[in-house]
This record gives structure tokens, C-alpha cells and sequence, in this order.
């Protein structure tokens, strides 16, 4: 992620089109600067850009209901589920989803509230700022809100009846061989309804893992994470859930929009009484990860019955 800071010099400061003289000192003018430039890149292409190649996910109207979605199953697979009774008053717990089934999608009931809420004290910055320091300053907060938001994104998967688990023994040794012990972990639980290989996935995984995945890439000699495993990659902060396969053929984030366009709302409160600046940094977000598929509770097929589809899957490590 990278913002553009307006023009920030060492003794005066672009803002609105207007050169302001020592606003280096200025906090208003700071904060202007730094809501614009985080305005301009999280409600702008580049950010979209950038969230759909992180995390399947789509950008609706403002009032719409999130889009759920259809797709046809590639291999048959059997589903367990809570126990059902047919007709003949058989308690059915399993039931055979064939090839070429349909699958729909809907949004968990639990929706997402991103926000990221801070203070700027006038007296930090009356000694003075660097247009590095404000950019330092925005890309850091972009990337909190990233792990952040994934992280709550993570603890809403792991209890989502689409979500199938499994507990495996974590790898130890050296980066090389935890990295090539968690890739083969990943490539045995692929599920082959939703997907055939690694890079028809995106790998959630926590924070704490990317510093020996990118030693493990150095080692390797390949660019990045995303190259070493083949796909793409979103850390998360907070509580370790585990690593999940997504699948990209489905929309698993849904933004809201307001009715201005825009995804995210940056706002920035005079608070008077503390001589400081709140800035909120907002959006809102459903997980559509509730797959069902319809099996039959009859031979003949005549009864049927939707249940929840395992189609993402949860790696926890013991």
C-alpha cells in the first residue's frame, strides 16, 4: 500500500491549493494533508485494486444487499450435517453432493465495523514535522488497519458453519523447512470442490508467520511470500486462528458503499478541550462464507434439503 502526501516541505505545506508558510509546525495542516492523501488512496482504484488481489471480494451500492452467488461443484463430495428426517421418518445425518450441483453463497450474521480510531496532540508536532515522517505515518496506519481488519475477518471465519477445520501439528526446524511443512499442509487440505491447486485460493495466515515465510522466500531465492507459495497471501493481527484457504471463485467480502461512492469515511474532530485532533478511520464489510448446497433425503431425490457446504478451510496448528 502507498499513499502521495501533498507536497510537504520542510517550512511550508501544500494544502487545498494553498502554500501555507511555516505549517511544518502547523497540526491542522498536518492532518488535512494526512486525511486527504488517506481519503484519495483508500476510496480510489488503486486501493480496490489492491483488496480484490488480498481477498475475493466485491464493492456494492449503497442501500444493496450483498451479492450471494452460484457456482456449479467440480467433484462429489458427501456432507455431514445436523441430523434431518425424511418422509419415511429416517434420520439423515450425511448426504452426497454429486458433481455438478449448485452451490449459493450468503452473508454470515455477523457483519464486520471497520474502525480505526486515533489522536494527534497538538504539543507532538509544535516541534515540527517531515513530509517522510507523514508518510511513515500513513503507511503505517494502513497497514494496522489491513492486519487488523483481517484479523476480525479471521475470528467471524472460524465459527462460520462453511468453515471446515482441522488441526495439524505445527512444523519446526529451520524457516525452509516450517515454510515447506506449512505448504504441504496447505496443498493435502485443498478442497477439491472449490478448487484444484494452491493458486486458485487466497491464504490467510497470522502476522506472526510472515517473518519466516519471507526468510524462507530469501532462501529460496523467489521475490515474495506470494511467489514462494504460490498464491496470494493476507496476514492478520490479533488472536492466531489458524490459516485458512479461501477460494477465489467466491466473493468472500462484500464493501458497503455510501451513497457518495466512497467505501471508507475518514473523518477528523476538533477536540478543543485536549488541544488534539480525533481522526476515525470507518467501513463496513459482510463475509459472505455461508455456502449450502441442497442434498437428497430420499433415494428418488424428491426430498431435498439445504445445508451448510464446507468451502473454506481452517488449518489450526497444535
Amino acid at each position: 500500500m502507498q499513499i502521495q502526501i501533498t507536497n510537504v516541505l520542510k517550512d511550508e505545506v501544500t494544502v487545498s491549493g494553498q502554500t501555507l508558510t511555516q505549517a511544518a509546525t502547523d497540526v491542522s495542516a498536518y492532518v488535512e494533508a494526512l486525511t486527504e492523501a488517506l481519503d484519495d488512496y483508500l476510496n480510489g482504484d488503486e486501493w480496490r485494486q489492491a483488496a480484490i488481489e488480498h481477498t475475493p471480494c466485491e464493492f456494492r451500492p449503497a442501500g444493496s444487499e450483498a451479492t450471494g452467488q452460484q457456482i456449479i461443484t467440480m467433484a462429489d463430495r458427501s456432507v455431514t450435517f445436523d441430523p434431518r428426517k425424511n418422509w419415511d421418518n429416517q434420520t439423515i445425518t450425511k448426504g452426497a453432493v454429486l458433481a455438478g450441483s449448485v452451490i449459493f453463497t450468503e452473508p454470515t450474521d455477523k457483519a464486520l465495523v471497520i474502525s480505526k480510531r486515533f489522536t494527534i496532540l497538538d504539543h507532538n508536532l509544535m516541534a515540527g514535522f517531515t513530509e517522510g515522517s507523514l508518510h511513515q505515518t500513513g503507511e503505517k496506519l494502513l497497514r494496522d488497519i489491513e492486519h487488523e481488519a483481517a484479523g476480525k475477518i479471521a475470528g467471524i471465519l472460524a465459527t462460520a458453519p462453511s468453515t471446515e477445520s482441522f488441526s495439524e501439528t505445527k512444523p519446526t526446524g529451520k524457516p525452509t523447512d516450517i515454510a515447506e511443512g506449512l505448504i504441504d499442509l496447505l496443498t493435502m487440505h485443498i478442497n477439491q470442490t472449490v478448487g484444484i491447486s494452491l493458486s486458485d485460493f487466497v491464504v490467510m495466515l497470522p502476522a506472526s508467520l510472515l517473518a519466516v515465510l519471507e526468510r524462507a522466500a530469501q532462501r529460496a531465492g523467489v521475490e515474495d511470500i506470494e511467489s514462494l507459495i504460490g498464491t496470494s497471501v493476507q496476514p492478520y493481527a490479533g488472536t492466531d486462528y489458524g490459516l485458512f484457504l479461501l477460494p477465489k471463485h467466491f466473493t468472500s467480502l462484500s464493501y458497503r458503499e455510501g451513497r457518495n461512492g466512497d467505501v471508507w469515511k475518514i473523518q477528523a474532530t476538533r477536540n478543543g478541550a485536549h488541544q488534539c485532533w480525533d481522526i476515525e478511520i470507518m467501513a463496513v464489510v459482510d463475509i459472505v462464507a455461508n455456502g449450502k448446497v441442497r442434498v437428497k433425503l430420499t433415494a428418488d431425490g424428491l426430498q431435498t434439503e439445504a445445508v451448510a457446504f464446507p468451502m473454506i478451510t481452517r488449518i489450526t496448528l497444535a
